[in-house]
């Protein structure tokens, strides 16, 4: 399916000071040791693929592309070291871009589905710390793609968002001193949210512990039977679809989400797609713990929380007004501040036992998320035309979503078990459903 790839030699070095590597060394967080234990789940690796219009560069100008903008980003050139029973991030010695990059060629009329099928199914460097990016043309004429990845344990989503805007964006990355500091103060919100968001915590908890409509484990997928599907929209599309049923920009994203997984399930076989005709979809979403100002910080700064799309036949109005009632109180019942309050607080071991719980596919098929990149990227003075994310594949599920936003661009892209039978049509059946709503609307 794919030609040669050829790696770049080594051509610069640096090393840390000592001075360096003790301010720039700092322990994991409970979350990150929570995903770096599953460090041999294929789809634990996310990120995204930027697609320029030109004539593909040789590896080498993206090599050195990323050398003057790497000092600024100490989590691409940290490795992992073990301290007293926790693991830490140090700086790595003798660290260069080249290990990380690698050159591939496709087949000439290669689909893009195709070209991200096979990136997702790649493995990451060993012994060096866990990223890649590959330069990846022939598979259209005029153009060249950059895919950036990386394992879940270094960066949640909005991490590696930052990690691009700041490789790519106008402006070089911040400080590494800043991007390495720890989080700042835990306590961001109010008693009276801290108080709420706790009892959601436990109410997630216990979902988590025993669901009402436990949902099938789906079996730990090989690389080769990962696969993903895209479709594109504009950002226009889905603020006018929320405009008119008084939601937002998310809720319209799992609206539509929720008449393509009605229209997937409707037909065929399959024990998720059966149960996805008499049961209303339970959808984990990640929210973010970041403040304004903390884009930078290093590992992840997150909770997540289970969203119940509409029973399938709702009248769609009726569906919208559910779910736009559901993600307000899902925001006004402060999870962000006391998930980020609980994890500073609360022993590593408990942080931990409850991450894992609270990620128990038995409370949900699916994983869905929902970021947004900057509008100037661009690489060599050529704009990204198009970034399409590459979701995580959570231990247990068969499927994930995930929507980015690029200006006025939006890209979806759907993970999937190849065993789930005709997977590959949700995205475009997504597409078709933005259309229908919208419409109807």
């Amino acid at each position: 399916m794919t030609g040669p790839r050829t790696p770049l030699e080594a051509t610069n070095a640096t090393d840390a000071t000592d001075t360096e590597a003790e301010r720039m060394t700092h322990r994991l967080n409970p979350i990150d040791e929570v995903f770096l234990s599953m460090e041999g789940e294929v789809g634990l690796i996310h990120g995204q693929f930027l697609r320029f219009g030109g004539k593909p560069p040789p590896l080498k100008e993206l090599h050195d592309h990323l050398a003057q903008r790497l000092p600024g980003l100490p989590g691409l050139t940290h490795r992992l070291t073990s301290s007293s029973g926790r693991q830490r991030r140090e700086p790595a010695d003798a660290f260069d871009p080249a290990a990380h990059l690698e050159e591939q060629e496709f087949p000439a009329g290669t689909l893009l589905d195709g070209v991200l099928t096979a990136l997702v199914r790649e493995p990451l460097p060993v012994n060096a710390p866990p990223w890649s990016m590959r330069l990846v043309h022939g598979y259209a004429d005029g153009e060249f793609g950059i895919c950036y990845r990386v394992h879940h344990s270094a960066e949640d989503g909005m991490g590696a968002a930052h990690v691009v805007s700041a490789l790519f964006g106008d402006c070089g990355p911040v400080d590494g001193r800043r991007a390495a500091a720890g989080p700042r103060p835990l306590i961001s919100g109010s008693m009276r949210e801290l108080v709420r968001g706790t009892l959601s915590v436990g109410a997630g908890l216990g979902r988590a512990l025993v669901p009402a409509r436990a949902w099938p484990r789906a079996p730990k997928p090989r690389p080769e039977r990962l696969g993903v599907c895209s479709a594109g929209a504009t950002s226009n599309e889905l603020r006018e679809l929320s405009r008119r049923c008084g939601g937002t920009l998310n809720d319209a994203f799992l609206m539509t989400l929720w008449q393509a997984l009605n229209d997937w399930s409707a037909t065929g076989e399959g024990h998720l797609r059966s149960r996805l005709r008499t049961t209303p979809v339970a959808v984990r979403m990640p929210l973010s713990t970041r403040r304004p100002g903390e884009d930078a910080l290093l590992g992840n700064h997150l909770t997540t929380t289970v969203v119940t799309l509409p029973a399938r036949g709702t009248p769609f109005d009726v569906a919208f007004t559910q779910l736009a009632g559901r993600t307000r109180r899902m925001r006004a019942h402060g999870l962000r501040p006391a998930s980020r309050a609980l994890v500073g607080i609360l022993p590593p071991a408990l942080t931990r036992w409850t991450v894992r719980r609270l990620l128990s596919p038995q409370a949900s098929p699916l994983y869905a998320s929902n970021f947004s990149l900057p509008t100037a990227l661009s690489f060599r003075g050529a704009p990204a035309v198009d970034v399409t994310p590459l979701g995580v594949l959570l231990p247990g599920n068969a499927l994930s979503v995930t929507l980015l936003s690029h200006g006025e661009q939006v890209r979806i892209s759907f993970l999937y078990d190849r065993a789930l039978p005709e997977a590959e049509q949700l995205a475009g059946l997504w597409r078709a459903a933005l259309d229908t709503l919208s419409a109807s609307a």
